[in-house]
């Protein structure tokens, strides 16, 4: 069971990869035609015709609306930089647009450079943390919230950590908090959940190091 659910999670995060890339490669490049073959139309329009440009500059609004909301339906689903850039980078965007969404003070707490991790450690722990949020700005009713990476010589702690109403763990389990269960037992690392009524959430991922000792890029 524990080699079908891993193997269940490396299918799930192919998939988001495939259409994200699609999503990226085919319809935002076809959207993007598009507002060029409007522009284009929109100057060779005679004068005396208001009404066709009107036209034309509502249509290329709802062009570049459209393309704006498939560029981040593909970051949600795989964010390029987890890939290109690495961890942190990616967990910081993610806090922007957690905060630009909700208006919640999401602050990640991590160093200036990136450690090199394998694929299914980064993701592992990017999911974890966008699971922690999404459940931060959707149930807690935090105003602020901090997100924490550290690495030591033998293992990974992430925590996410709220200010907001709390709730008692043994009485929720939701799918979210399963599924955050199930990602970080995949790679043998623990998963808790700190919380009482009144006192926030504190949600905390530890994961042993990967095989090797884990470098680090770049620096300070």
């Amino acid at each position: 069971m524990e080699a079908l659910s891993a193997r269940l999670l490396e299918i799930q995060e192919e998939e988001r990869r495939r259409i994200a890339r699609e999503l990226h490669d085919e319809t935002g490049q076809s959207l993007s035609g598009m507002l060029v073959d409007l522009a284009n139309a929109a100057a060779a329009v005679p004068p005396g015709h208001p009404a066709l440009l009107e036209r034309l500059d509502s249509v290329k609004h709802l062009a570049e609306s459209t393309l704006s909301s498939i560029r981040n339906l593909s970051l949600l689903l795989r964010p390029s930089m987890l890939d290109d850039l690495g961890l942190i980078p990616a967990l910081r965007w993610q806090a922007r647009e957690t905060s630009r969404r909700t208006g919640m003070q999401v602050e990640v707490v991590a160093e200036d450079y990136d450690l090199v991790l394998p694929d299914d450690y980064r993701t592992t722990i990017y999911r974890l943390v966008q699971e922690g949020l999404h459940n931060a700005g959707r149930h807690s009713g935090a105003r602020t919230v901090s997100v924490m990476v550290r690495s030591e010589p033998d293992r990974l702690l992430v925590s996410v950590r709220d200010d907001g109403k709390g709730f008692v763990p043994k009485l929720t389990r939701g799918m979210g908090l399963l599924g955050m269960h199930e990602r970080a037992a995949h790679l043998n690392g623990r998963f808790q959940i700190e919380s009482e009524p009144g006192h926030g959430v504190t949600l905390m991922i530890e994961l042993p190091g990967p095989p090797g000792q884990p470098q680090i890029e770049g620096g300070p």
